[in-house]
């Protein structure tokens, strides 16, 4: 079946207020939820999902313990893990340095740019942030998955003391910035029209750091967070 989409998801939670405050709790809880609109909403110290607020807090108790039950909208039904897996392709990696700086010189280990692999443990394509830096200008950076071929580049030449971003925004849309001097501005319009790759598979993703020219001087920081369709509570 090709060409499926998944919609959203609707999570109804019930929530009940212990202690000595609960009542003047309860009612803060009903005044300032409808403020904070959106949230990011944890379970079991080990995974994480954004949402919307899709139905206020509704009580059905106020003694003995204020009781509500509201209603989270999830955009996509999936649960993201807490812990990220990132890599840095290409760059050096720091080994000594001399008393005297030589400000021509690197000293270090200088690490692979030419492919690199990432696992996603996830059982879900998932996207990904990726941050690329220069030592040297370099024209039409891009990062390609040996794989498929897909990639995502960039139709300008990076500069040495510029920082190029890649990521999802909070509402879950594709955003690429490039910050210089202390001042970040949006270069969606730069990004090359045949760019496809915005996710990452499960299992191994080989990226590998490309450009027209300047390929050498490429450094890239990418980061993930996995994503399952599904999860199940520890027994207790």
């Amino acid at each position: 079946m090709e060409g499926q989409s998944v919609s959203g998801v609707s999570r109804t939670l019930d929530v009940v207020f212990w202690g000595a405050y609960a009542l003047d709790n309860a009612r803060a809880f009903s005044k300032k939820l409808p403020y904070f609109t959106k949230g990011t909403l944890y379970f079991g110290d080990r995974y994480f999902t954004r949402f919307v607020l899709q139905k206020t807090p509704y009580f059905s108790s106020y003694t003995p313990q204020p009781r509500c039950s509201l209603m989270l909208y999830s955009e996509k039904p999936f649960w993201y893990d807490l812990n990220a897996v990132s890599s840095v392709l290409g760059g050096y990696e720091k080994a000594f340095r001399f008393p005297v700086c030589y400000d021509s010189h690197i000293y270090g280990i200088k690490r692979d740019g030419t492919a690199a692999v990432l696992r996603n443990e996830g059982s879900l394509p998932v996207p990904f942030t990726a941050t690329l830096r220069c030592d040297m200008p370099v024209t039409h950076p891009k990062v390609v998955d040996l794989q498929t071929g897909a990639f995502i580049g960039f139709d300008l030449t990076l500069q040495p003391d510029e920082t190029l971003e890649i990521y999802r925004s909070t509402s879950d849309r594709l955003a690429c910035t490039l910050t210089r001097a202390g001042k970040t501005e949006n270069i969606f319009a730069k990004l090359d029209e045949d760019s496809t790759l915005t996710e990452l598979r499960p299992g191994d993703n080989v990226l590998s750091m490309q450009a027209e020219n300047g390929s050498g001087y490429l450094q890239a920081s990418v980061s993930f967070y996995p994503m399952e369709a599904g999860i199940l509570p520890e027994p207790v």
